[in-house]
């Protein structure tokens, strides 16, 4: 914890509060926040932006600045000498006309690496999904079952004090007592477990959403 040794203050689970609601309909675009959502958006772009570079392979490649005529060989009059003009563009028009089968395979590959992280970036956004809505399952079946639980302890606890009483007129007897303050306290000992499984569905919540929900 990056401190020294000393007394840790604890608390109740009753008194852990949660600083917002919860609830279903959260928009997906809190998936964003996830790490591994963001890297694989990151791939899906970059391979795309590589599907344009392949494509720009096909445009012929321009150049008035060669070593056989241009402005390092020849003034600027002739510059403009029909020949010298000519033959320039000419070299770099039919480039990409020697080199169209390695264009159109380097195209598809960047079109297969493009379509796979399309795929992948489907099924983290798709997975991230899933860990939300478990999450949120986790955290309303819990409170549901909390809801409950408090009935049980209730008619638990009234169990044994009406026992009591019992005893003490001996409508009961001692075993009576014992065993439904062992009930109380198994359900005690329930809504503890309720309550623990509660925080932890807030916790899996706020991973699963890559760091929260606001």
């Amino acid at each position: 914890m990056g401190r020294k040794p000393g007394p840790i203050q604890r608390d109740s689970l009753d008194k852990q509060q949660v600083d917002t609601t919860l609830q279903t309909g959260l928009p997906a675009q809190l998936l964003s926040n996830r790490p591994d959502v963001q890297e694989a958006e990151f791939n899906l772009r970059y391979y795309f932006e590589q599907i344009n570079i392949a494509r720009a392979y096909f445009y012929p490649k321009l150049s008035i600045t060669s070593a056989q005529g241009g402005w390092e060989s020849a003034t600027i009059g002739a510059l403009f000498n029909t020949a010298s003009l000519f033959g320039n563009i000419t070299a770099g028009l039919t480039q990409p006309i020697f080199n169209s089968g390695l264009n159109k395979q380097r195209l598809a590959v960047a079109k297969a690496q493009y379509q796979e992280y399309v795929d992948s970036f489907q099924q983290k956004v798709l997975t991230a999904g899933q860990e939300v809505s478990n999450a949120l399952y986790s955290y309303q079946s819990a409170k549901r079952t909390i809801a409950i639980r408090s009935l049980e302890l209730d008619a638990s606890k009234r169990a044994v004090d009406y026992y009591r009483e019992l005893l003490k007129n001996d409508y009961a007897t001692y075993i009576d007592v014992l065993t439904s303050e062992q009930s109380y306290l198994s359900a005690q000992l329930n809504s503890v477990s309720d309550r623990l499984q509660q925080l932890t569905a807030i916790v899996s919540l706020y991973t699963s959403l890559g760091g929260g929900w606001k």
